[in-house]
């Protein structure tokens, strides 16, 4: 068995990205929260406060760059003090749009958001939420809707949520990112979608949506060594995903509790699930080589040309096959 742990390594190093390390990213959502913040006062409205979401957030952090047509793709809440009653969805949305319109030549009203493009490859998602503790001391936030008004929502929940699956991975952090084997899989994941799908389409699953079937259906995988393996911890996911009865289901953990591939139809699930076994099938395939150059090459076809593959020369004395220990707890 060839060891291709390194090269999965080198493969989320190359494709991870967040606002840490994109000082474009930092500057474009400062400069629009600046403006929001001045035109709202200008015109008498009320401020709000930001609530960093999406897979740019803290606890989240599984940002991978864009390839093809996509785009970096920034969310940020905005999150006004004041109950549901106080305002109707459509009177938020309306000050957010017109604060926010010309700024560039793109904005956009989308469903749950209002959306700023960038010409460069960018885009900032803005969602609005009312937030208040109401009479029995409990937190709210309803979500402003371009359809729907006021819905349920509680994104500090789902940001802990993700936080405390990530504590089963405590140990499992790869030398150079410090990333636990969790965050890396969940931007595997995202890579081998978009190469599979290189434009945003109905018929992708959201990055939460991975997120939460990894939280759900990824264990901490382990070599003999105690380090790391993530081929077979996702080996281990995509053989679960391929071979599940019925759809493949992740429901958010918090309101409205939807599952989070729902919108596929049933040509689409079938596509995702034949995705999976053919990723499935690829890494097995890398298992079963001894040559790091093929197993690399097997890993490249799905998962696209930014996987690593080592020239022949690097790679000339093959490794012995190690034995794989599986753990549900951390190292």
């Amino acid at each position: 068995m060839a060891n291709v742990q390194k090269y999965f390594e080198q493969f989320h190093d190359k494709i991870r990205t967040d606002l840490e390390m994109n000082q474009t990213l930092r500057e474009k959502k400062e400069i629009i929260l600046r403006l929001l913040r001045r035109r709202l006062q200008e015109a008498g409205r009320p401020g709000f406060d930001e609530l960093l979401q999406g897979s740019y957030s803290t606890p989240i952090r599984t940002g991978v760059k864009p390839i093809a047509d996509l785009e970096y793709d920034i969310d940020i809440g905005l999150r006004f003090a004041f109950d549901e009653t106080e305002y109707t969805a459509k009177e938020v949305r309306a000050w957010i749009f017109e604060a926010i319109d010309g700024h560039t030549d793109s904005v956009k009203e989308m469903g749950p958001c209002i959306r700023v493009g960038y010409s460069d490859g960018y885009h900032v998602d803005l969602v609005c939420y009312a937030n208040w503790v109401d009479s029995v001391g409990v937190e709210q936030f309803r979500l402003a809707h371009r359809d729907n008004g006021w819905r349920p929502a509680d994104p500090p929940k789902l940001l802990s949520h993700v936080k405390q699956a990530r504590q089963r991975y405590e140990g499992t952090e790869d030398s150079k990112t410090k990333t636990d084997q969790l965050r890396r899989v969940v931007r595997y994941l995202k890579r081998w979608y978009d190469v599979a799908i290189p434009e945003d389409s109905d018929a992708k699953p959201t990055g939460l949506a991975f997120s939460l079937l990894a939280i759900e259906k990824l264990s901490p995988a382990y070599a003999y060594d105690g380090s790391p393996d993530d081929r077979s911890a996702l080996r281990a996911l995509a053989a679960a995903s391929a071979a599940a009865l019925g759809r493949i289901v992740a429901f958010k953990p918090t309101p409205e509790y939807e599952d989070m591939f729902g919108k596929l139809s049933e040509r689409e699930m079938a596509d995702l699930k034949n995705r999976f076994e053919e990723m499935k099938d690829a890494l097995d395939q890398a298992a079963e080589e001894t040559d790091p150059v093929k197993a690399c090459e097997a890993l490249q076809k799905v998962f696209g040309d930014d996987f690593p593959v080592p020239e022949p020369e690097d790679t000339a004395r093959k490794t012995k096959a190690p034995a794989i220990v599986t753990s549900s707890s951390s190292a």
